[in-house]
């Protein structure tokens, strides 16, 4: 990196703009940068520093404490750099956070920290390639590839900061070295493993812990075992013995108490179906007693079904009525309408005579007005005379009035101008508030964003850990399962062992009597020889076949098959519990990582938390979001309210000279309107009310012709009207009568069918009458009863002659016995359950506990390797220094390696650096400390027995050879620059010349070195200078070339 221009504002002492240009230096690669203290030499390469990483050379300086006194406060500090680096150029600008003296208003405002890169193409354009502080750090981490640490150790050697390293101790170093060769990835190994090593031993105490604590959930049967159980130290061997014991003991129990429930299952049995048997034949006879009581019922309802019978019959007589009696209804419907058209025409007529009396009457009114008629048109010519005048007149008010209006308007829009140009201004201010006010949204964005993935992460790990958790208990649900089935099998293979060896020893014993079957008198015994047999051995009755007894060790092998396959599957599923266990664990170390712990009881909980802390993150992170869009649309806004108040000064000045004008034209045409006024009468001087007076003339003249004229078609209308009212009246009467006489003729043939049919009168009739859906009801409900009734009578009759003489059971005995029997069976079921849990649990632990013992042999072993390699890496070790300690040590190494390449010769050979290699004494770090061999006396002594002068060549080649290598570890990096500011007083004349000789030889490479001192011999010597000058106002910069 090779600086080309910096620009410097309001930083440090410098006031004003301050520019620095390297390229006055042209091929020049050394210079003096003097001045007096204080005046800004080191300030320099403070803004170097601050353009490219936003902070200065010094630690302790920030970069919003950089402002200079002397700056005024309308001005920001800013500082910009051009730089080159492998062939290419940039400039990068950066603003720190200020405050600002507002423009308009009293206050400041607080402008927040702005950066910008930019890459300068070779044909002058500037290509912006970051825009804000977050998105330039990055890049420029990309394009220099170190941070700022190394930059300054690289670039700057501040006044006696290499004293100090060269003469610290070894905590010291350590600090330093660790910040520039980033070794703390050495510190996160032995952290690594101090981590694993506790780990590891918090695992086998927990697995130590857990064995203990299932041998003390042993629940012992006999006094032996409890006696063993409370013995210290516990005899774990003899306890597993009598665990063995205890349950061949529990077993034979549990077979004597099954027996006993087996008995009483069976009498429960038989007085369950004795029970069954009283139920149903109590409700055989309460279904009987139901039977009766229907019977009742239907006979009280045979009155009802008799008047139905009785309302069938007359509906269906009624049917035969109804036609004759819809056209009776008919005809006097027509005859009502007939009557009432009657009475429309006789209206009509007298109406018709009426208009005709009153149209002859207007007729001869409207006839008696013919002066009025001609008043009109006389009065209509004379205002057609006049039309022009007015017209003209109308034209020039007009005129008059637009020039005056325009006037006005002119004036009321530079008001207007003027209102909304303080409004602009106003609004402008709020504007620099309220986007002042959005200033730290950015950075709430980046922090939320962070919490939203750091949730992200935290739910994916705990969804992991519930998928994981629900597996292990799956997996211990299976395995309790299998335990059983496996002290089930192992239960039954016992009894097939025990039955087989009994009929194989039964069978054995039979085998003498299959043997005495095939004896015969006289001959001699297969056995003994004898040919007498007195006494020949008996074959039992009960005896067993060989195929029995091959039987039973067949089943004794296929239980044996069967309990090896429950003891495998048993086997896979602890190993698969011990791996989901680990998974668990590994899971907890992920989440300690990722920043939380695992509530395993209250994981949905937890993770209903964190979908919420993800949520505000969201709902914060969309807030900042809005708000940085709602400062552009201000920004803009401001830009555009700039634009308008622009714009609106300049409409006010053409304003100003359009209402001139207009104000001169008004009185031009104010003279000419005078000489019409006096030639037009008052009330018509306005072409409106001019048009308005034609209008009402004419109106009239029409109005009178259209009366009269209309009055004539009225008349004829009238007389029209009457005669056809007349010839209308006469036809309705004549049908009328013909109507009456067709419903005289159709009642008399309705009242015949009525007593031919047999009804007393019309309410008769009307009563009996029912709709075919009615009859249809009435007939089924008949029906039903009847087949309900016979129903009713043939089942009571069975039932009657099947329950003769039977007596209701007594049901309260039976179910007090069942009672007694169902309460014994749960005492002995409840014994069974207990014995049967002892056992699962005795062999549970034995399982567990052979588990632990296999994985605490595994786990020792492993915690033997990584803790003593954590002891190594942590210093407990002969030369007491830690892993990371080594690894600086070997960098170190390399910087005294170069360094003395250059200390050598500013000694003439005298001095050379080495590290200390022994021990401390007591606990005190060591192996970063320094020692100088001395040539004259071949001894190594400490190197704060350095004189100053000594101290000063020293510092200078360590600084030198720490430059020379960090650079080389930071991946050869290119930075063709460094800054000196180290006290060349403190030289004598020899001393001075080997130093500048060294510092040749760097520049002789093409690196620039600029020498911050005030040693005038230095100034005689080198024929570039950067002057610093300080003033009362600030400092200012100028080059000195010879």
């Amino acid at each position: 990196m090779r600086p080309i221009k910096l620009t410097m504002q309001a930083f440090g002492p410098y006031a004003a703009r301050e520019e620095i240009d390297f390229r006055q230096l042209e091929n020049r690669t050394m210079f003096v940068i003097s001045g007096n203290t204080g005046a800004g030499k080191t300030t320099i390469f403070d803004g170097i520093s601050y353009a490219i990483y936003g902070k200065s050379s010094g630690e302790e300086r920030a970069g919003n404490e950089l402002r200079s006194q002397f700056a005024d406060e309308s001005i920001l500090t800013e500082v910009s750099l051009e730089f080159s680096l492998k062939g290419r150029s940039y400039e990068i600008y950066r603003a720190p956070q200020q405050d600002k003296k507002k423009e308009r208003g009293e206050g400041y405002t607080t402008v927040t920290a702005k950066a910008e890169l930019y890459e300068l193409k070779a044909d002058g354009e500037k290509e912006l390639i970051a825009a804000n502080v977050r998105d330039v750090d990055e890049k420029v981490k990309e394009i220099i590839q170190i941070d700022a640490n190394q930059f300054r150790q690289i670039l700057m050697i501040p006044q006696g900061e290499f004293r100090k390293l060269l003469v610290s101790d070894s905590k010291e170093k350590e600090k330093v070295l660790q910040r520039l060769f980033h070794t703390q990835f050495y510190k996160l190994i032995e952290e690594k493993l101090k981590k694993e090593a506790d780990q590891l031993a918090e695992r086998v105490r927990g697995s130590r812990q857990e064995r203990e604590r299932l041998l003390n959930s042993i629940e012992p049967v006999t006094e032996k075992m409890q006696h063993l159980l409370q013995q210290e130290p516990r005899n774990e061997t003899a306890v597993f013995s009598q665990l063995d014991e205890e349950i061949r003991v529990l077993r034979d129990h549990l077979r004597e108490v099954q027996k006993e429930i087996n008995e009483q299952q069976t009498a429960r049995d038989q007085l369950n179906q004795a029970i069954h048997e009283a139920k149903r034949l109590i409700e055989q006879l309460k279904h009987k007693e139901h039977l009766e009581e229907t019977k009742k019922e239907l006979e009280a309802q045979k009155p009802l079904i008799e008047r139905k019978k009785e309302d069938i019959e007359w509906a269906q007589r009624a049917w035969k009525l109804e036609q004759q009696e819809q056209v009776c209804w008919k005809l006097k419907k027509e005859l009502d309408r007939e009557r009432e058209r009657a009475v429309q025409a006789n209206a009509a007529f007298t109406a018709s005579q009426e208009a005709l009396k009153k149209a002859v009457s207007e007729w001869e009114e409207e006839r008696n007005r013919e002066a009025e008629r001609s008043e009109a048109a006389e009065a209509l010519n004379a205002l057609l005379a006049l039309k022009e005048q007015v017209f003209s007149l109308d034209e020039e008010q007009a005129a008059l009035s637009r020039l005056n209006k325009e006037a006005k308007e002119y004036e009321e829009r530079k008001a207007q101008l003027s209102s909304q140009g303080k409004e602009l201004e106003e609004r402008l201010e709020k504007l620099e508030e309220w986007i002042e006010s959005l200033d730290g949204w950015q950075k709430i964005l980046y922090e939320e964003e962070k919490k939203k993935q750091q949730a992200d992460l935290q739910i994916r790990v705990l969804d992991k850990a519930a998928r994981t958790n629900q597996r292990l208990e799956e997996y211990q649900r299976q395995r309790v399962k299998v335990e059983q089935q496996a002290v089930e099998k192992r239960q039954q293979l016992a009894e097939a062992e025990k039955n087989a060896a009994l009929l194989e020893e039964s069978w054995q014993k039979q085998q003498a009597g299959i043997l005495a079957r095939a004896l015969t008198e006289g001959e001699p015994c297969a056995v003994c020889g004898s040919t007498e047999h007195p006494h020949p051995a008996s074959i039992h009755l009960d005896a067993p076949e060989k195929n029995e007894v091959e039987a039973a060790k067949q089943e004794t092998r296929r239980l044996e098959a069967a309990k090896q396959e429950a003891e495998r599957e048993l086997d896979a599923l602890l190993i698969h519990v011990q791996s989901e266990q680990e998974k668990v664990e590994e899971l907890e170390r992920e989440a300690k990582e990722a920043g939380m712990q695992v509530h395993w009881s209250r994981m949905a909980e937890q993770k209903a938390e964190l979908m919420a802390v993800h949520q505000r993150a969201e709902q914060e992170r969309n807030q900042a979001e809005q708000q940085l869009r709602q400062k552009e649309k201000w920004l803009a806004e401001r830009r555009q309210l700039n634009a308008k108040w622009k714009e609106q000064r300049e409409q006010l000045e053409e304003y100003q000279k359009k209402e001139l004008a207009a104000r001169e034209a008004y009185a031009g045409k104010q003279s000419q309107v005078k000489g019409l006024l006096e030639k037009i009468p008052a009330p018509i001087r306005e072409k409106t009310a001019f048009e308005r007076a034609v209008k009402q003339a004419e109106a009239k003249k029409k109005e009178l012709e259209r009366r009269l004229e209309e009055a004539v078609q009225r008349k004829q209308a009238a007389e029209t009207k009457l005669a056809g009212a007349e010839a209308g009246l006469k036809e309705r009467e004549w049908a009328l009568k013909q109507q009456e006489e067709r419903l005289d003729a159709e009642r008399d043939r309705f009242v015949q069918l009525q007593t031919e049919q047999g009804f007393k009168n019309y309410k008769h009739y009307a009563d009996s009458k029912r709709s075919e859906d009615e009859v249809k009801q009435l007939q089924a409900d008949v029906n039903q009863f009847n087949e309900r009734y016979r129903s009713v009578s043939d089942r009571l009759h069975e039932w009657t002659e099947n329950l003769e003489g039977v007596q209701a059971p007594d049901l309260s005995d039976l179910s007090a016995k069942k009672e007694i029997i169902e309460q014994q069976l749960a005492e002995k079921d409840q014994k069974r359950m207990r014995i049967n849990h002892l056992i699962s649990n005795y062999d549970h632990i034995q399982t567990q506990v052979r588990a632990i013992n296999e994985k605490l042999k595994d786990l020792e072993q492993e915690y033997g390797i990584i803790g003593h390699l954590y002891e190594i890496s942590h210093g407990k070790n002969v030369h007491k220094i830690t892993f990371e300690r080594y690894v600086l040590a070997s960098f170190l190494d390399d910087i005294l390696t170069v360094a003395n390449e250059r200390l050598v010769k500013m000694t003439s050979g005298r001095y050379t650096l080495h590290r200390k290699k022994d021990r401390a004494k007591g606990n005190a770090q060591s192996g970063l400390e320094l020692l100088i061999f001395d040539q004259y006396t071949g001894k190594e002594r400490h190197v704060k027995t350095l004189s100053g002068g000594e101290s000063f060549k020293a510092a200078l080649a360590l600084a030198l050879g720490l430059a020379e290598i960090v650079q080389q570890y930071a991946g050869g990096i290119s930075l063709e620059t460094m800054f000196i500011d180290e006290g060349f007083g403190t030289l004598d004349s020899e001393s001075l010349d080997q130093a500048i000789e060294s510092l040749m030889e760097i520049q002789g490479s093409g690196r620039l070195v600029g020498l911050i001192s005030h040693v005038p011999e230095l100034k005689e010597r080198i024929d570039a200078r950067l002057e610093v000058v300080a003033t009362q106002s600030g400092s200012y910069t100028r080059f000195q070339l010879t």
